[in-house]
This record gives C-alpha cells, sequence and structure tokens, in this order.
C-alpha cells in the first residue's frame, strides 16, 4: 500500500528516482529480506549490510534505464549480482589475486569470509545444502538460490543473468548435479546424506527461513 493505494513497484522506483523517499523507503522495507538472503550465503558478515545498500543504490541510480515490460524484483536481484561480482573483483585484487582472465562467476564462494554454517542452520540436512552451496561456482550459486529461495523462473533468472532461457535451465540442471556431488562429498552421516539427496528441494527450501534476517532488522533506505 501507498497513500492508500496499490502502486506497482516499477512506480514506486520512479517516485524514488524524482525524490519521494517514502516510495524509497516501501521499496526498501519489502525487499531488504530478499537483497539480505542474497548476500548472505556469498559474502562476509561485515561486508553485507553496505552491499545491500548499494544494490538499492544501485537501483535508483538505473531507473530511467528499466524497460518498460521489466518486473522489478528481476531489476533488483540483477544489480544485485552486479554488485556481487564488483564486490568481489575488489576482493581479489586487495589480496593481489585477480588474474584479467578470471572469471568470478566460476570462484565458489568458499574463497570468502563467510560465517561459520554451524551459526545459520541447525539441522544437519541444512547444513549440508548450505555448505554445499558455498563450494559449487557461484555462476551455479546464484541461479539455484533464486529458485530455492526466492522461487524466481528459469525465464525470471535468465533475465536477472542476462542468459538465455535455455541456458538458465542449463545452468539450473547442472547446478543441482554439483550441489548433489559436493553433499555426497561433505556428508558425514549416512542418514542425513540420503535424506538430504532425497528430499534436495525440501531441503533447500528450508534453509531460506534460516538464512532470512529478522523482521526488524531493515535500516532506513538509503538515498
Amino acid at each position: 500500500m501507498f497513500d492508500g493505494r496499490v502502486v506497482d513497484e516499477l512506480d514506486l522506483l520512479q517516485a524514488w528516482h524524482q525524490g519521494d523517499q517514502v516510495a524509497g523507503a516501501a521499496l526498501f522495507e519489502q525487499y531488504y529480506p530478499s537483497v539480505a538472503r542474497f548476500f548472505r550465503n556469498k559474502v562476509s558478515d561485515v561486508a553485507q549490510e553496505d552491499l545491500i545498500h548499494e544494490t538499492f543504490l544501485g537501483c535508483l541510480n538505473r531507473a530511467a534505464q528499466v524497460r518498460e515490460q521489466a518486473r522489478f524484483r528481476t531489476f533488483l536481484f540483477s544489480v544485485a549480482h552486479r554488485v556481487l561480482a564488483d564486490h568481489w573483483r575488489r576482493t581479489y585484487r586487495r589480496a593481489e589475486r585477480l588474474d584479467d582472465a578470471i572469471d568470478v562467476d566460476l570462484v565458489a564462494s568458499t574463497s570468502y569470509e563467510l560465517a561459520p554454517v554451524a551459526n545459520l542452520v541447525q539441522e544437519e540436512e541444512q547444513r549440508l545444502v548450505l555448505e554445499a552451496l558455498r563450494r559449487i561456482p557461484v555462476l551455479h550459486q546464484v541461479a539455484l538460490e533464486l529458485y530455492y529461495w526466492e522461487e524466481l523462473t528459469a525465464a525470471e533468472i535468465g533475465e536477472v543473468l542476462g542468459i538465455p532461457l535455455a541456458t538458465a535451465k542449463t545452468r539450473l540442471r547442472d547446478g543441482r548435479l554439483y550441489l548433489e556431488d559436493q553433499i555426497r562429498r561433505i556428508g558425514h552421516s549416512l542418514e542425513s546424506l540420503q535424506s538430504t539427496l532425497d528430499n534436495l528441494d525440501l531441503w533447500a527450501r528450508r534453509v531460506r527461513a534460516q538464512v532470512s534476517p529478522p523482521a526488524d532488522v531493515a535500516s532506513q533506505a538509503p538515498r
């Protein structure tokens, strides 16, 4: 709701772009949890809040570039994906590890200082899924997390990542195979391993609630 009316999210974005801070606050409050989840399993705790704000500022600055038929949610995650890639490039440069030919989408999140999985989830099956997600190339991690946690379709994931629908479907299929392989590699208990593999979709979706921020954690929208 916005001034007593149901308003399209892209209209809110344009209003924010024109200086309406109430519209910006409405978008920020609604989508903060989704953006926080996006970064939670990919970057350090220290970096997360800055990248969340950078994402919303990126949406604000690119508001004029949004296609008329676009959905705000896919636009938002496409900006978040660019922010993530830029952050990792900066991180590698500071560590003097970035080769000009390196593709940060092929790097796994375990290359970065992430909070221990045990601090985020309690059940063994959830720990297996979360740790396995961190161990696969980020291009597959992003696709799977958008599919399982944000319930984006393959077509929407293609829009987010700027790839054709067929490529997005392949990425999801291959990502699941990589995920299952990593679960087998790190599973210690045969029982939890089999439970995770037999019910992978269920466990992957259950992790969503564990990596979501508390309802009252969102701070003020960036200006």
